[in-house]
């Protein structure tokens, strides 16, 4: 399936998202993965929660991230797979 490959960079190309991602990926594979709640990425990156709230919302629609409810609260993990695959769209359309 081809990628809206527009909509991955122009959502990667606002810095906000962007920071959420480099947040995110350490936290979303292997023995660390597990996210991170909303409230703690809002501390982390000192941004007022409807603004992240914003943000999280486009990042879920375009699937550069995945929530998922723990308790009383959504958990963030970046969709690692998603990303480095647009990006290898890219470099092959690239390199074609």
């Amino acid at each position: 399936m081809r990628r809206n490959l527009a909509s991955v960079f122009g959502a990667l190309g606002q810095e906000t998202r962007l920071e959420v991602i480099r947040l995110l990926a350490p936290l979303s594979s292997g023995k660390a993965a597990g996210g991170m709640a909303a409230g703690q990425i809002a501390a982390v990156l000192a941004i007022a929660p409807p603004s992240l709230s914003f943000h999280l919302k486009d990042m879920t629609f375009r699937q550069l991230i995945v929530p998922k409810k723990r308790g009383r609260e959504i958990y963030y993990t970046a969709n690692l797979p998603f990303i480095l695959a647009a990006l290898g769209e890219f470099v092959t359309e690239l390199e074609a």
